[in-house]
């Protein structure tokens, strides 16, 4: 069976969670499964100290940094054709152009897209993926937060979106041809690749007063950002709890 109907078939319940519940926020900070969310942060906490800290060591000390800096730029590139496409469907032309020209001239001159020629000329990478296409029309906005083991967090929109991606990525069907088989083995080695890049922030994260809280804001926020790119718009103050 293939990976991405394997995925789906675990996903399926997902659209019926959270779906247009009729608000025009980016995320919802409430937390109906906060208690499995909690049991799964600590679970992902105790995996981080017993083999992921010690794993991420090894590959940090056996791979020099330019090679590390290698691998995460030809990620990277391998995802450019999903940021072109949802950038178009997102309306945003310019987003889509320049990806489009990173992609170019990554694969082109930069062997692959293991060097990254494309940003210091003036095209920085941006991520745009199915979650945030989904936000910006207008559907699913209100969907929830959600811990799980090993993955991390996500909301049930995103991870949807993040399922749907990467069944039908281009880089992955097209340009490498690769089968279930090798896309399951990009993604394990692209999520230890994204791992590596936030393992040291999980330091500061055990160090505030809740942990799971911190988590889980930062990762809404950091959401909200990519969603408007940027930029935002400013809390309503009717939200906050003076009391």
């Amino acid at each position: 069976m293939k990976l991405k109907t394997y995925l789906l078939s675990i996903f399926l319940f997902l659209p019926a969670i959270g779906f247009a519940q009729g608000s025009n926020t980016a995320t919802n900070n409430q937390d109906p499964y906060e208690n499995f969310n909690r049991a799964m942060f600590q679970f992902n906490l105790h995996f981080h100290n017993v083999i992921g800290k010690p794993l991420v060591e090894g590959y940090k000390t056996v791979v020099p940094s330019p090679a590390r800096t290698g691998v995460s730029n030809f990620f990277n590139n391998l995802n450019e054709p999903l940021n072109i496409v949802n950038a178009l469907l997102q309306g945003e032309i310019e987003s889509s152009l320049s990806s489009f020209m990173r992609f170019t001239i990554n694969s082109t001159f930069g062997l692959l897209g293991l060097i990254d020629i494309a940003t210091p000329a003036g095209l920085p990478y941006q991520k745009e993926d199915l979650g945030q296409t989904l936000a910006v029309w207008g559907w699913w906005t209100e969907s929830n937060y959600i811990m799980l083991p090993l993955v991390g967090p996500y909301t049930t929109r995103d991870l949807l979106g993040r399922v749907a991606d990467s069944s039908y990525n281009p880089s992955y069907n097209d340009i490498i041809q690769t089968d279930g088989y090798g896309q399951f083995y990009l993604f394990v080695a692209e999520s230890f690749d994204d791992y590596t890049k936030v393992e040291m922030l999980l330091a500061e994260v055990k160090q505030q007063p809740d942990p799971y809280i911190f988590m889980r804001e930062s990762y809404l926020q950091y959401r909200t950002n990519l969603i408007y790119n940027g930029n935002p718009p400013a809390p309503d103050l009717d939200d906050f709890n003076y009391e």
